[in-house]
């Protein structure tokens, strides 16, 4: 575990805009970059970067969930370099990694909390269906909460978050299982959904993505945030799927939709594009900033889709999550602790 000297640094924008070389070379080194005053707010006066673990594959790449019964972190690696995908945690009082094995939760990728445990999203494999898997970490019991859509089954379930007043979990589903040649041809579009385990109903609620990723809710729930990762392509047809590339043309966005009647999506519009690689995991903070993992760290927009800010580790951050300290950030081969003067909008419910 190493203290990073990461600098605050702030852009002048009325250079960049004129200034590709410049504009580049403010994120070339683990910092705290800003874009716009209100990035202080966001930082407060003593930010750090801690560099926690580094190894040699892609061990910390998507989840990051946080459980107040075990005080630790629940992350997933990377199937480009670590196959089968591994699972593990991190105490975030000693900052001790150890690997888990959970049977039921085959090829992870996102996660969220739900009734204090951790919701698992598996991707599945050529034998195992694509599902959501709910996992006591304390006991290691899992209950697969749903597998299929009426029938048809998904593709490779991404990512996964709750809507707290209502209980409704929603999630998407892109094709990244296939392309990566881990999972049959898909069955279905690339979609996002809503499922209510109350009843055990599942609605489509959006589509139109090229490879719908993450998601979050606004801290009001009035608004729901979704990126899409299209602009990374894992192969062109089935092969076994350990190369990425980038199609630059595709999407590296980020949409937000209303929320209405707290279960239909409306009015979607372009909310922001991220410059370096895509946004992956998505956040919002208490004051509604939205957080999301890009090609070089975590970058930060306001509530209007302004770049505010980034906190730049240098490379891929594909996911992160707040806990009650600040935020861990899943760096592909490194694993970082970032203390922030802001609280993510979901800290009092699933942290204190």
């Amino acid at each position: 575990m190493a203290s990073i000297n990461a600098e605050i640094t702030v852009v002048d924008n009325g250079r960049a805009v004129t200034d590709a070389a410049y504009a580049r070379s403010v994120s070339s080194k683990p910092s705290f970059v800003v874009y716009h005053e209100d990035f202080h707010k966001v930082l407060g006066n003593s930010p750090q970067l801690t560099l926690v673990e580094s190894r040699d594959y892609q061990f910390a790449h998507e989840a990051g969930v946080y459980n107040k019964a075990t005080k630790s972190v629940y992350f997933t690696s990377n199937f480009q370099t670590s196959d089968p995908v591994e699972l593990s945690a991190v105490n975030c009082e000693t900052f001790a990694v150890t690997k888990l094995d959970f049977p039921e939760v085959v090829y992870a990728n996102g996660a969220c909390q739900y009734q204090d445990h951790v919701l698992y999203c598996v991707q599945g494999s050529k034998d195992v269906p694509s599902s959501l898997v709910l996992v006591d970490p304390v006991t290691s019991k899992s209950t697969t909460l749903i597998n299929n859509f009426y029938g048809r089954e998904f593709s490779s379930i991404n990512d996964v978050v709750i809507h707290h007043p209502t209980g409704d979990i929603w999630f998407t589903d892109p094709t990244y299982g296939y392309e990566q040649g881990f999972r049959a041809s898909p069955d279905m579009p690339v979609q996002l959904y809503r499922f209510r385990p109350s009843t055990s109903q599942c609605w489509m609620v959006a589509d139109g993505f090229t490879q719908c990723n993450g998601l979050c809710f606004s801290p009001d729930y009035k608004s729901l945030y979704v990126t899409d990762t299209g602009a990374v392509q894992a192969h062109n047809g089935p092969g076994d799927g350990h190369s990425l590339f980038s199609k630059p043309r595709l999407p590296a966005s980020i949409y937000v939709y209303d929320v209405v009647d707290q279960r239909v999506l409306a009015n979607r519009r372009a909310f922001a594009f991220c410059d370096t690689g895509v946004p992956d995991g998505i956040k919002c903070d208490e004051a509604g900033n939205v957080y999301s993992g890009c090609g070089d760290g975590v970058h930060v927009w306001d509530p209007q889709g302004s770049l505010i800010g980034k906190i730049i580790t240098g490379g891929v951050t594909a996911n992160f999550c707040f806990a009650k300290d600040g935020m861990w950030m899943m760096c592909e081969k490194e694993l970082y602790f970032c203390r922030l003067k802001e609280k993510g909008a979901l800290v009092k419910i699933e942290c204190e």
